[in-house]
């Protein structure tokens, strides 16, 4: 029996149909995805699909309230409104790692990346759960298979040391 703990990493949690954004989209165009899609930020990328910022919930409210406080008729484009800041998980980062991204960075989601920038998907705190979920009822069962210890007489000692010897060579 493993008697190891797997862990999940990011490239196993990871969401690959992603919503993406284009800077070139307007803060309306990100409102109605957000709705549509139920989604509160998403990853903005360029036409190399490059991750370039993030925009979220929060970048749009701040525009249209300015918007419509100083009565203007524009509607601004993700590159003005977009976290310029890169929120980036890595794909090897196990699930402790990625816990610990998300609770000192505050977010919710985060973008997966290759070496060249090029995005993969993102991760989700929802995501997250899930697998930490997983992982504890897997661990819950994997404690309720294992046996009882119990002492051996001397004679099975001796058979389990030579079995031993015998495949080490």
């Amino acid at each position: 029996m493993d008697r190891t703990l797997k862990t999940p990493k990011v490239k196993d949690i990871l969401i690959k149909n992603t919503i993406t954004f284009r800077p070139h989209f307007t803060s309306l165009d990100a409102v109605w995805c957000f709705e549509k899609f139920n989604i509160t930020e998403a990853p903005v990328i360029d036409v190399n699909n490059e991750v370039i910022g993030n925009i979220t919930e929060s970048d749009c409210i701040k525009c249209l309230s300015q918007s419509l406080f100083y009565d203007e008729s524009r509607n601004r484009t993700i590159d003005y409104i977009m976290s310029k800041e890169k929120i980036i998980a890595q794909s090897e980062w196990d699930i402790f790692e990625l816990e610990k991204f998300f609770i000192s960075n505050n977010q919710r989601t985060a973008a997966v990346v290759d070496t060249n920038n090029h995005l993969l998907g993102i991760v989700t705190k929802r995501e997250t759960l899930k697998a930490l979920a997983v992982s504890i009822l897997g661990r819950q069962k994997y404690k309720k298979e294992i046996k009882t210890p119990f002492d051996l007489d001397f004679r099975e000692k001796v058979k389990i040391i030579l079995n031993r010897y015998r495949h080490a060579f």
